[in-house]
């Protein structure tokens, strides 16, 4: 689902979001970053350029981030709700001794993930990274509590739809991941 609203270029007001709805976020005046900070929930962060429909994964956020980064000038930004979300964007001054990122952290990390060299080596450096970085420890494993669609998977590991169902189905027959499909939750066993 698409909504019409956009972010306020100071913001500071709390955006709710329901799962898997969108909003693009405005662009900051010259010499500003953007600053997300999540209340509760996860977003995804995408970007297209704006003669092609299709959009891709840079990064993801929860309730732990301060997200800050600078609007890259080539694309423009979309916010999408991975679970029922609120969170807060504010335009902030860039500072000249912080230079951090969080879009190009992420977008490092994510090559990372698409440079493993077979599919099944991909996805669980991916599920490892988005459970470090967005989950929990419980005394089951590693928890995500909440789950990608695999043609969201297969967009971020570089892979088709029906390539990725097979080989998390592989994953879940080796027991390297359980997913529990009714809480829509990923756990990893702990080693």
């Amino acid at each position: 689902m698409n909504t019409e609203h956009q972010h306020r270029k100071k913001g500071g007001r709390p955006i709710s979001l329901n799962s898997y709805e969108t909003v693009r976020l405005e662009r900051p005046q010259a010499g500003e970053n953007i600053e997300i900070t999540v209340k509760n929930g996860v977003i995804r962060i995408a970007g297209n350029q704006s003669n092609n429909a299709k959009d891709i994964t840079l990064a993801f956020a929860c309730r732990a981030d301060a997200f800050k980064f600078h609007y890259p000038e080539d694309l423009e930004i979309t916010i999408e709700a991975i679970t029922d979300t609120t969170y807060i964007v504010k335009s902030i001054g860039k500072k000249g001794s912080d230079t951090s990122d969080a879009i190009m952290e992420w977008i490092i990390q994510l090559h990372i993930v698409r440079n493993e060299t077979n599919l099944e080596n991909r996805l669980m450096t991916f599920f490892r990274l988005l459970i470090t970085r967005l989950g929990k420890r419980t005394s089951e494993g590693l928890l995500l509590e909440h789950t990608l669609p695999h043609a969201r998977i297969a967009e971020i590991v570089g892979s088709t739809r029906s390539t990725v169902s097979r080989t998390i189905s592989t994953l879940r027959k080796t027991q390297q991941i359980y997913i529990d499909e009714l809480k829509g939750q990923i756990i990893l066993p702990v080693d």
